[in-house]
């Protein structure tokens, strides 16, 4: 066979078989480096206390927060309050929120999803305007 890279998807699965076998065959004898990959771990299983930890570290309101992970603010609520659990993905988010809470931040906006500022008018101005 050639040193080419083989075209597994036109090989039959008996032919796959035989290449991988000569290709451990190559490794075992020193002729072949193999690459690795390295995977990280899975993410955490989140609780509720904990979801409020990381928001409390990154200093932000769930509002915020909710936004910040692009999940209603209703869903970071229900997490918190232990009634669901983050997917996989989301605690993936959370994890590295927890880890990096500056980067995290500054991720997200290097990211393009910054926002128009939006300023609120306090109580006492919400009153005085009514």
């Amino acid at each position: 066979m050639s040193k080419s890279k083989p075209d597994y998807e036109s090989m039959s699965v008996a032919d796959q078989v035989r290449e991988g076998l000569r290709q451990s065959l190559a490794h075992a004898r020193g002729e072949l480096t193999l690459r690795t990959t390295s995977l990280p771990l899975p993410p955490p299983k989140l609780t509720g206390r904990r979801v409020v930890a990381i928001r409390k570290k990154v200093g932000m309101s769930q509002a915020v927060f909710a936004s910040f992970l692009n999940v209603p603010t209703r869903t970071l609520q229900s997490w918190e309050q232990g009634a669901r659990v983050p997917k996989a993905s989301e605690a993936r988010l959370l994890q590295i929120a927890d880890v990096a809470p500056e980067q995290f931040q500054a991720l997200i906006f290097r990211a393009g999803s910054t926002r128009k500022r939006v300023a609120r008018k306090s109580a006492a101005g919400r009153r005085a305007a009514a």
